[in-house]
């Protein structure tokens, strides 16, 4: 390094910017004259690769004289000629080679020719190599997959948002000297050329524009003389922070590649250069790219589990868990030299484990089986494991030797392991610290290690038992916690604080409660000052507010303010919910528009408050750079007129944007019209859900199988009825190129079909495929999402039969892995077939069933039996059979009643409630909807939650009756539904006004509870007259219980108010009187709604009388139409407001697939002939809510082509009272548009596999069942029609 060539010290700086372009264009030119010519004479390099052989072979002290004597070697022509004539080259020359034995001329010959081989090695090396390091290992260039310039430039495009300057380089280099070289970095300038040269969002980040400059030359030109990645990760080591940046990002996926190509035969040191690089790419890494390399060195090991711990916090839960297995599997073969059972990682996604015979294998089939107890967790690798700790299974945590976990515990490293790891299951969180508690300290000492429990502080128990200190201590720890028991614990923690610290002031309380100052009531947080309040504003800005808080704190701390300025609205953080829409209306775009802030601040936001920001925006910047600007959260609520006076005219403007559906439709129609190309669809990323059947129809059918692959990768953001357009082109396309396309498929051509289509293959094709295409048809089985099939779909049958047929075998040889390669079709199994499984699959396929989201209908009682034969009667259950297979008691409420009054139960309960999907709003069709019913569940958690045990009570005597506290209320939530009127009656009234904000969200109270909660009101405060607004919307839903005159008199001006009331479930009447009382504080008239009143009005809009409808302005009828279309309005309304659509609209038959979308129940308006005239392609635009208010008489207009374009959502959305009125030929469209047609008119071929009935000791056997349920009854009404055809012609 000392020895620099002394070209490297010339400054190029002094050069001009023309003369650098010239010296560079010369310099191009020059190595492509250069490497033309050597390619052109490939006897050189076997020229040189002959001598350098024979050097690192021989070794000779004295390089000069064996150079000499090497290439004066008579025998060296007819060597190189017989190694150019194996290679199919031209003969070498032989004009330079002839014989010179015995020339006196000799010795100057053989000079001269050392001399011209030194000066053209030297010349190599001088090209780029003098940077690098004596001592640096040459690590080549990996083999590049197919979408890696798709991978770098999306990681160098985050460098570019980040605010650096794109470095600008030469494209001459890309266009010539790149095609002739091989290396990787001639993409580098490729992909720097496709960004943007300069960032619309952020401030170019520099900060000597000079040196920045300066730097970017320099590494443009070191990094085409690269010849491996050692150089270049030096090089970036030492450049700048901006194109460190770039280069990094484009090296991250080759550093990837290449230690999962070279895993086994990097260096440590080579290793950690590699994964600092590719750090990058693991935290962006698509599923599909996640493959774990074969390391069997514990040192590799531990510098992997590094970088992943780094970035372990952005990994994707199935990668967190493949890395866990990846662990196991190592330290098995390294230290007990064993190999898992194939079971242990049977459960891993597909793709993400090699091929048994491949290189890179996981599992060595030349290792024994480990034992199915393997004690692998010693202290070792608990430290190398880090954060994934936290997500062992519990089986692993228990069995966690209690030395090394205590060990472990001592250590240093402990702490670290459990920080930053939200998203831990509870029941492993509390067994960890169990452990600790019990095993590892005495229960009284446990408190002495509070600051090194990290997340596991989340299930600490005793909190009531705290000192003030230890209080405060435990309270800083468990900000971050989410546990289901974690607010009951701050409540308490926040009580002891206020009980055992009479001495502080207001402002040391904010700031000693921290986020868990949330748990204090309105009463207790309305007594701060706003000077409190702000001197603690940046804490408070953190704190996650319920929106009744956000409201009194924000009401607080803006006091009388009329305006509000961008930077005051930012600090507020979480706050900022409970700004008023009347202020936000007003607020600046500057400072605001197209900052990273105004995203975080936005999604805390109301649909009305965005709306009035929205508003407020509009009227500083134009449309274009209003979309531009906005964030995902508010761009979803910009309307459709508003889209069209905007700038968006490519496809390029749509990725990566948050569009809705309508927006989706509405862009692609403008941009593309009807026809969409392979390029532009890969393009859409979300605006993929405005491509419509008719667009797909349109793809050339050679081009079917890159659109299905194209649309599979965008599958989240797809409908089922794109879904099922996609499969029927693609099947046909197939079809038409090769008739019998399916009958004689091959697995290669069955594994490019996406699975969420091949779900949607015609069931006779389904089984009518090949048992040669089982490989490829079971893979795909695996990853099939069966939601977009109807509950009662035959193909669910169909996919279930072929699949077990695929099995081979008797059913009773079946293993548990076996079983298990069914993926989600083992939750379409027949509780008989399964009955007949040994007792080890048998036991696996019930606790896989656990995990089902839906289960048949006609399967659920033979399945609950299945499960208490096994199992035995659930009261009995261990605590370790409850956690496993618990999900599957929902199958029978009864035995969720019986459940008994245990601490753990609760526990489990309550994780299992948090662990279930969220049930939407507003149900789906029921051929649509999930199976969980879970009412039962949360009456049995409301019971144990109010369960007091009385000490020393008598058997016989009656429990007390347990009153409603603010601890039971606000730890139950949505479960206070299930006070009684008495208790609700008993309560309170200190309790029933800190609890209000908690009860008054909950919507669906009785009569008689609603009357018993008015009574409350009364008591608090006298008269509902008397209510201000605040109050009002604290209340919400216990409105519902006042009468039409006292919501006709009620102090409403604020929209706000009207939003919170607006879920709730009002009758017509009662909307039609809170319509009135607003009208009548707030002064406003019909016709001077705007769009935010309309928005805001929500359901109470429906309380207009049908003549003021007219009355509404058409410009803010346009802009508002999307939120009207969401009012449940009566008949007579929705008519109404279908006149004011077609004024402002058009005629229906004109109405694109964006406007019936954002119609919503309007459309259930429409007269019979104006549904009639609906093109067939807006159909599966329509609103599923609207589909039941269209009056049966109407729905009738349809005809058959509309029925079956309806889509499935839409279709299953009829109801049986309107299906009864349609005719023959349109229940069978209907039936066709959900996908049931085969249900309906057809019955599958009977399975002749039988099972074992359970119930009759073995002896008799039933059918594979399957499908729907309506098709065996379809298969019973032939065979009695066909019985009683028989009986028919024998009496005649």
């Amino acid at each position: 390094m000392a020895e620099r060539n002394t070209l490297e010290k010339l400054d190029f700086g002094a050069l001009s910017p023309e003369q650098q372009e010239k010296l560079h264009q010369f310099k191009v030119k020059t190595r492509i004259a250069n490497e033309k010519y050597l390619r052109s004479h490939p006897e050189v390099e076997m020229l040189l690769n002959d001598f350098l052989r024979d050097v690192f072979l021989k070794k000779p002290t004295d390089i000069r004289e064996f150079a000499a004597d090497h290439f004066s070697d008579p025998g060296l022509p007819k060597k190189i000629h017989a190694q150019m004539n194996i290679h199919n080259k031209s003969s070498v020359t032989s004009l330079f080679w002839r014989k010179r034995t015995g020339n006196s001329k000799m010795g100057l010959y053989r000079e001269v020719l050392i001399l011209s081989f030194l000066v053209q090695l030297a010349t190599v090396m001088s090209q780029g190599m003098m940077d690098m390091p004596v001592n640096q290992s040459a690590i080549g260039f990996p083999r590049l997959p197919a979408d890696f310039r798709e991978m770098a430039k999306k990681l160098m495009s985050t460098c570019f948002k980040k605010g650096y300057q794109v470095p600008v380089m030469n494209n001459s280099l890309n266009s010539s000297y790149g095609q002739m070289m091989e290396s990787p970095i001639s993409i580098f300038s490729e992909l720097l050329s496709s960004l943007p040269q300069s960032s619309p969002s952020h401030p170019i980040l520099q900060s000597n524009e000079t040196t920045e400059e300066h730097d970017i030359w320099n590494i443009a030109e070191k990094m085409r003389n690269c010849t491996n990645m050692g150089h270049v990760i030096d090089l970036m080591r030492n450049s700048t922070e901006g194109p460190r940046c770039f280069m990094r990002a484009f090296m991250a996926p080759l550093s990837w590649m290449t230690i999962m190509q070279n895993g086994t035969e990097l260096n440590k040191e080579d290793l950690i250069k590699l994964l600092w690089v590719a750090k990058p790419f693991l935290e962006t890494m698509p599923p599909s790219s996640f493959v774990l390399p074969a390391f069997s060195q514990s040192s590799h090991m531990a510098e992997m589990m590094k970088v992943f711990s780094e970035v372990f916090g952005i990994l994707p839960e199935e990668q967190k868990n493949t890395i866990i297995e990846w662990v196991k599997e190592r330290v098995a073969q390294n230290e007990f030299n064993c190999s898992l059972k194939p079971l242990a990682i049977s459960n891993m996604p597909p793709g993400l484990l090699q091929k048994p015979n491949s290189k890179f294998s996981l599992i060595s089939n030349q290792k024994k089986q480990c034992p199915p107890k393997m004690l692998w967790l010693r202290a070792k690798v608990l430290t190398m494991m880090g954060p994934f700790l936290s997500r062992l299974s519990l089986e692993e945590a228990k069995t966690i030797p209690q030395e090394e976990l205590c060990g472990f515990f001592r250590t240093p490293d402990f702490s670290p392991s459990f920080q930053n790891v939200s998203g831990m299951q509870p029941n492993l969180g509390r067994t960890f610290f169990q452990r600790l508690k019990q095993e590892c300290s005495s229960s009284d000492n446990i408190t002495h290690y509070m600051d090194r429990l990290g997340y596991l502080a989340c299930f600490f128990d005793g909190a009531q038992s705290l000192n003030l200190n230890l209080s405060r201590q435990l309270l800083s720890q468990i900000d971050t916690c989410n546990n289901p028991e974690i607010d009951k614990m701050k409540r308490q923690l926040v009580q002891n604080i206020l009980e055992k610290d009479g001495s502080s002031s207001s402002p040391e309380i904010l700031h000693s409660l921290g986020s868990a100052i949330s748990t204090l009531p309105l009463s207790r947080l309305s007594r701060f000052t706003s000077e409190d309040l702000n001197n603690t504003l940046s804490s408070l800005s953190q704190v996650n507010w319920s929106p009744s808080q956000a409201k009194t704190l924000a009401k607080k701390l803006l006091e009388t303010a009329k305006n509000i300025s961008g930077e005051k609205l930012l600090s507020l953080g979480t706050m900022v919910r409970g700004v008023a829409s009347s202020l936000l209306k007003n607020v600046k775009a500057e400072g605001l528009l197209g900052k990273e802030s105004l995203k975080n601040m936005s999604e805390k936001m109301s649909s009305l408050q965005r709306t009035a920001l929205l508003e407020a925006f509009r009227r500083d910047v134009n449309a274009s750079e209003l979309v531009k600007g906005l964030p995902d959260s508010l761009l979803s609520s910009v309307s459709l007129s508003t889209l069209e006076k905007a700038d968006v005219s490519s496809v390029d403007q749509l990725q990566g944007r948050g569009w809705t559906r309508a927006q989706s439709a509405f862009l692609l129609k403008k941009i593309l019209g009807n026809k969409i190309n392979l390029g532009e669809l890969r393009k859409l990323g979300q605006a993929v859900q405005g491509v419509t059947c008719e667009m797909i129809e349109k793809i050339n059918r050679t081009d079917a199988l890159d659109m299905a692959q194209a649309l599979n990768k965008s599958c989240a953001w797809l409908s089922r009825v794109q879904v099922r357009c996609a499969a029927q082109k693609l099947f046909a396309s197939l079809e038409e190129q090769r008739p019998g396309y399916f009958s004689d498929i091959k697995n290669s051509e069955l594994q490019a079909i996406p699975a969420m289509l091949l779900i949607h293959l015609p069931v006779e094709k389904i089984q009518n495929l090949s048992d040669a295409v089982c490989p490829a048809f079971m893979e795909k089985m695996k990853e099939v999402n069966l939601t977009s099939l109807p509950n009662s779909s035959p193909a669910r049958y169909a996919l279930t039969k072929r699949a077990i047929s695929c099995l081979k075998g008797n059913v009773t040889d079946l293993s548990a892995a076996d079983v298990l390669t069914l993926g989600p079709l083992v939750c379409e199994l027949d509780p008989a077939w399964i009955s007949s499984l040994n007792s080890a699959a048998l036991n696996s396929t019930l606790q896989a069933l656990a995990s089902c989201q839906y289960i048949q209908q006609q399967h659920r009682e033979n399945l609950f039996r299945l499960l208490t034969t096994t199992y035995g009667d659930p009261t009995y259950w261990s605590e370790e059979d409850m956690r496993v297979l618990g999900s599957l008691l929902l199958l029978n409420d009864t035995a969720v009643e019986k459940l008994p009054s245990k601490s753990w139960i609760m526990s489990y309960l309550s994780d299992l409630m948090v662990s279930l999907p969220v049930q939407p709003v507003v149900p789906p069709p029921k051929e649509f909807r999930s199976w969980l019913d879970l009412s039962a569940l949360r009456r049995k958690l409301f019971e144990l939650k109010t369960t007091t045990t009385l000490q020393n009570r008598r058997k016989r005597e009656l429990p007390s009756l347990v009153l409603p506290t603010i601890s039971y209320i606000e730890d139950l939530k949505q479960g206070n539904v299930y006070w009684t009127p008495l208790q609700f009656n008993q309560m309170t009234v200190q309790t029933f006004k800190d609890a209000v904000p908690t009860l008054g969200q909950i919507t669906n109270y009785s009569t008689e509870q609603l009357a018993a909660l008015k009574t409350k009101i009364l008591e608090a405060w006298g008269s509902v007259f008397m209510l201000n607004e605040s109050q009002i919307a604290d209340l919400g839903c216990i409105c519902q219980s006042f009468s039409t005159e006292e919501l006709g008199n009620l102090s409403i001006a604020s929209l706000d108010t009207l939003e919170t009331l607006t879920v709730c479930n009002f009758t017509q009447t009662q909307r039609t009187a809170v319509w009135q009382a607003y009208e009548k504080v707030s002064g406003i008239s019909v016709a001077g709604l705007g769009k935010l009143e309309m928005v805001g009005l929500g359901q109470f809009i429906c309380g207009l009388q049908p003549g003021q409808i007219d009355q509404l302005n058409s410009s803010s009828f346009r802009e508002a139409a999307e939120a009207v279309g969401h009012a449940p309005c009566p008949l007579n309304i929705r008519e109404r407001l279908k006149e004011k659509a077609v004024a402002t609209f058009g005629k229906p038959e004109t109405w694109t697939e964006a406007q019936v979308s954002i119609m919503g129940n309007i459309i259930a308006g429409l007269s019979a002939v104006e549904l009639g005239s609906l093109n067939s392609t807006v159909l599966p635009f329509i609103q599923p809510s609207a589909i039941p208010l269209i009056p049966s008489d109407r729905l009738t207009a349809l005809s058959v082509s509309q029925f079956k374009a309806l889509g499935p959502d839409n279709a299953a959305a009829v109801t049986e009272a309107q299906r009864a009125g349609l005719k023959v030929d349109q229940r069978a469209a209907l039936d066709e548009a959900v996908g049931l047609k085969t249900a309906r008119a057809e019955v599958p071929t009977v399975n002749n596999t039988v099972i074992s009935n359970p119930g009759s000791g073995g002896s008799a056997t039933l059918p594979l069942k399957g499908g729907a349920a309506v098709e065996s009854m379809a298969g019973c009404v032939l065979i009695v029609q066909a019985i009683a055809l028989l009986l028919f012609g024998y009496i005649l």
